[in-house]
């Protein structure tokens, strides 16, 4: 009866700190805030992107695709197009 009661308080002592641990990695998860272009940070990295103190600027980013065999030559201002 005494190391039932023993071994009941030890691991429920233990399963407290191993919740109130996992709650708090969890909670520290979910505060995170994924930026739109992570992947692209982590996969190719560019230079520009970096602070003078080596961090990824995680700031607001502008992205301009051009179609394949664009002249900047032939630019028309009316070929604009805003996808947002």
């Amino acid at each position: 009866m005494v190391y039932t009661l023993l071994f009941s308080v030890v691991l429920a002592t233990l399963g407290f700190i191993m919740g109130w641990l996992g709650n708090e990695k969890y909670t520290a998860l979910m505060d995170t805030e994924i930026h739109e272009f992570d992947h692209l940070f982590e996969e190719n990295p560019h230079p520009e992107i970096y602070d003078k103190d080596g961090n990824v600027d995680r700031g607001e980013y502008m992205f301009v695709k051009f179609d394949l065999g664009y002249n900047p030559e032939e630019f028309d201002p009316e070929d604009i197009i805003e996808e947002w």
